[in-house]
């Protein structure tokens, strides 16, 4: 009889053990089926359950797609019934001024008559009076009015025939041709006689007069003594020092600051480049190809708000710094910082990323997209000395010469400068050789005109200018003839050595003050708006009125306060903007000046226009202010503060609401411009707006919703022409 198991327990069978591992497989199997079954339920369930909300999202969509496009015809109507009262606006003002120019008679003529215009510019012609340097002078400011007004009909060309632009240029070039031809006859007729002016002991001949626009200066080494070979000019800070071949030379130096330009107009890079672009309202641009490019995300903390974090999407206008990594072989490339590069291996191309707007520019030309000459522009050329008058015992010969006006002396330095050196780490260059080179290369420079400037205080200089010379074959502004450039930052004073006389200029970076720090749109009682711009260096205030008219509140250059005597003058908005821009103050961006600003992501530009429109029709009521999520959020979401209503002591702390306007919807957002992070998500979800319009409307209470109706249409129409012109949410 064989021994019981330990414990009392008997060992299983074969058949036993089988039967126990066939009811765990089938158990096991029971469970797989009904885990089978429930996942496919769960899935039906999550797919009809996905199928349900895409039709809800669908729904939401539809509806949302209906409200845009009832609520944008709605705001559509509102403007295009604005267009039409403020073109009848307009009429009427021009009508007003043209009634006001003729009751005026002083004797100016119509610009916008050819045959006014062409009698007018035949009786100065005749007028002898004016070839006298006094008379001149005094013409001047004059035929600069006239030649204003000309060009500012020019611009205003909607009605205008080929035939009309063709005359109007054609007298444009004269009037600026024939005012060149007075001052060289007036210099001629001062030259005809140099006794009066002349130093008896050095035997130096210097005269200087100025009228408000135009300085002159003239100056002669009659002895053709070597000492005399420099001039300073104290009334426009003026030094030149002149190489030996001219300081023998018979002839008179002339210095000639105007502070007008009539030249930047003849280049090819004055104007905007003409660039196709589809001018397509809110209503036809819904944004979407844009808004389906990977956008860039928002820093989550105010910590990573960097330039290092922005990836411009595709549609991003990117500045001309920019320069993108062309690599063969599929994109596989390495960074540029990479630094591990292999030996032996093909070169990494490098293309420029050029914006559709960039303009091209040749060796050594000015680039007037970028610069703009400031201060004047300074005519430096030699003259020959006219026949003096010969004195006898009873009489006095003068000469008289056929054509009387000046005849320049054509100069250009024989400059050679030494070779450029080897590059640096082939060899260890010998120090009596680095000494001859800079021996040679003074000497060399000593054949070239010295000229000393202090910068105009007609302008602001906000950076080292350049100086540049007009090049009559190339008609450009150029800056290849001029060498040993040094600037004196504490005195604002320029030197140079130039190998040719003729026009000259400093050249200012016009985007010095761009893009903004900060910026504000605010109601002042219903009849007027204020507009602060806190640029780069100078805060700009504007108060826009009413009436129709915009003036300059404040302007602070850092600690001190600037051109105070047009604080408070009412003026058009575009001649303000030009008046600041004479005076080297560039606020106001043009359409191509982000190819030239780094670090500035655009913004898609319809949904931009569209809200300047909307904010200048709520503006009377409704204070805005610009958001430092703004830079950052993408080329769809514009981003900024606004306040409809009071904010209590109790609210300073939350921070003004931030509206986000895209293509497809306008919302006020859960955060504020105080959050740690920033979020998409919208106050109140369950309202739906289109534009700013709608959204502040229906915010708006009775009483304030009055007061954006009664705004007269050209105060609507300045608000957004200074919005517009400012660019405040791309350039901020």
């Amino acid at each position: 009889m064989p021994p019981k198991a330990q414990g009392g327990t008997r060992k299983l069978s074969k058949e036993e053990r089988e039967k126990l591992r066939r009811l765990e497989q089938e158990r096991r199997q029971r469970e797989a089926e009904e885990a089978r079954i429930r996942e496919e339920e769960e899935e039906a369930a999550r797919q009809e359950r996905e199928r349900v909300e895409a039709l809800l999202r669908a729904e939401a969509v539809k509806e949302q797609q209906r409200q845009r496009v009832v609520q944008l015809t709605a705001t559509a109507a509102v403007t295009t019934h604005l267009d039409t009262t403020m073109e009848l606006t307009r009429d009427r003002i021009k009508d007003q001024e043209e009634w006001e120019r003729m009751m005026r008679c002083d004797g100016l003529p119509d610009p916008t008559s050819v045959p006014e215009m062409n009698r007018y510019l035949s009786l100065w012609r005749a007028d002898l009076d004016t070839a006298t340097l006094e008379g001149a002078l005094a013409k001047t400011h004059q035929v600069i009015h006239v030649i204003s007004e000309l060009e500012a009909v020019m611009e205003d060309t909607g009605e205008a025939t080929e035939k009309q632009l063709r005359d109007w240029r054609e007298i444009w070039l004269e009037l600026q041709e024939a005012q060149k031809e007075k001052l060289d006859q007036a210099t001629y007729h001062q030259l005809l006689d140099l006794r009066p002016h002349l130093d008896h002991e050095t035997m130096v001949y210097s005269f200087f007069t100025s009228s408000p626009l135009v300085s002159l200066a003239l100056w002669s080494n009659t002895t053709r003594s070597p000492k005399n070979n420099c001039h300073e000019v104290k009334e426009l800070g003026f030094t030149f020092t002149l190489p030996e071949d001219l300081v023998e030379a018979e002839c008179v130096v002339r210095v000639m600051r105007t502070e007008y330009d009539h030249y930047s107009k003849f280049a090819p890079t004055f104007n905007t480049p003409n660039v196709q672009e589809t001018h397509a309202t809110l209503l036809e641009d819904c944004g979407e190809e844009v808004e389906a490019a990977p956008e860039e995300q928002l820093p989550a903390k105010e910590s990573e708000l960097s330039s290092d974090t922005f990836a411009p999407s595709p549609h991003t206008h990117l500045p001309a710094c920019c320069t993108p990594r062309v690599a063969g072989g599929g994109g596989g490339g390495k960074a540029e910082g990479d630094g591990k590069e292999k030996m032996g291996a093909p070169p990494v191309l490098v293309k420029k990323y050029r914006p559709p707007h960039f303009t091209e520019t040749g060796p050594g030309e000015l680039n007037l997209r970028r610069y703009r000459i400031q201060g004047g522009v300074y005519t430096i050329d030699l003259l020959e000395v006219p026949p003096q008058p010969r004195v006898l015992a009873d009489c006095t010969i003068t000469q008289v010469e056929e054509v009387c006006t000046v005849s320049r002396v054509h100069w250009v330095a024989n400059y050679n400068p030494p070779a450029a050196p080897e590059a640096a780490g082939q060899r260890r260059r010998d120090p009596e050789a680095v000494e001859q080179e800079m021996r040679q290369l003074e000497k060399e420079l000593q054949k070239l005109i010295l000229i000393t400037i202090k910068l105009p205080d007609s302008a602001f200089w906000f950076e080292p200018p350049q100086m540049v010379l007009w090049d009559e074959r190339k008609r450009c502004w150029s800056n290849e003839y001029f060498h040993d450039v040094k600037y004196n930052e504490d005195q604002c004073v320029m030197q140079v050595r130039t190998t040719r006389l003729g026009v000259m200029g400093l050249a200012m970076n016009r985007f010095a003050n761009l893009p903004f720090q900060s910026w504000e749109l605010k109601p002042q009682g219903g009849t007027a708006v204020s507009l602060t711009l806190i640029a780069a260096v100078v805060v700009a205030e504007f108060t826009i009125m009413e009436e129709g008219h915009v003036c300059l509140a404040n302007l602070q250059d850092g600690a001190r306060t600037a051109l105070s005597h047009l604080y408070g003058k009412p003026m058009k908005a575009n001649a303000l903007i030009k008046t600041l821009q004479f005076y080297g103050i560039n606020l106001f961006p043009d359409r191509d000046s982000y190819c030239y600003i780094d670090g500035l992501p655009t913004k898609h530009r319809p949904t931009e226009q569209h809200l300047y429109r909307c904010m200048a029709l709520v503006a009377p009521a409704v204070h805005f202010a610009w958001s430092r999520w703004n830079l950052l959020a993408g080329l769809t979401k514009l981003v900024f503060q606004m306040k409809t209503k009071k904010i209590s002591p109790d609210d300073t702390q939350v921070g003004q609401p931030l509206v986000l306007v895209t293509p497809q919807k306008t919302c006020v957002l859960e955060c504020t411009e105080i959050s740690q992070a920033f979020s998409n998500n919208d106050e109140d979800p369950s309202k739906y707006y289109a534009d700013l319009y709608q959204l502040v409307l229906d915010d708006l209470d009775e009483g304030v919703r009055q007061t954006v109706q009664d705004a007269s249409p050209i105060f609507i129409h300045n608000i957004q022409y200074m919005l517009k012109a400012a660019s405040v949410i791309s350039y901020c």
